[in-house]
């Protein structure tokens, strides 16, 4: 084990904010059965300080890494809801934007029915001339654009 254990003056006084996360970074390298056991004795702490800590630092209450100049860059427990919270409705908003651009490709596909069942009728009946107008340029499909 190349971890070398903070001193500390007495059992009551408490770690700097700096060894909280070494010790913490050094407790998830233990892979081993028993080896996360074995780490708390050495250090002198509880397997329930870990947790909290541990906890603490999920939360974003340990935060002396950004000052030494080397940043935290897990999610805190707001920003993991709130990504959770976009990712569904970036779901939901896929969802609509795949119907709507069917609905409009349907929309299309009728207009030119229409427009050539008009255009049929125009040619069999000489007294309608000119058919319908034109359907909008909106309603007229893009060359080279897929819908999902």
């Amino acid at each position: 084990m190349d971890f070398v254990v903070p001193l500390r003056a007495s059992k009551r006084s408490h770690f700097t904010l700096a060894q909280k996360h070494m010790i913490l970074d050094e407790y998830d390298k233990c892979l081993e059965r028993g080896s996360k056991t074995a780490f708390c004795r050495a250090v002198g702490i509880t397997e329930g300080t870990i947790r909290l800590w541990a906890g603490q630092r999920e939360a974003g209450e340990l935060r002396s890494r950004a000052k030494e100049g080397t940043e935290d860059h897990r999610l805190r427990e707001g920003d993991k809801r709130l990504l959770k919270q976009v990712l569904k409705e970036n779901e939901i908003l896929k969802a609509k934007l795949a119907r709507s651009e069917a609905a409009v490709d349907i929309l299309g596909k009728a207009s030119a029915l229409l427009d050539a069942m008009a255009k049929s009728a125009a040619a069999t009946d000489p007294e309608l001339k000119d058919p319908e107008p034109q359907r909008p340029d909106w309603l007229t499909p893009e060359s080279g654009k897929t819908s999902l």
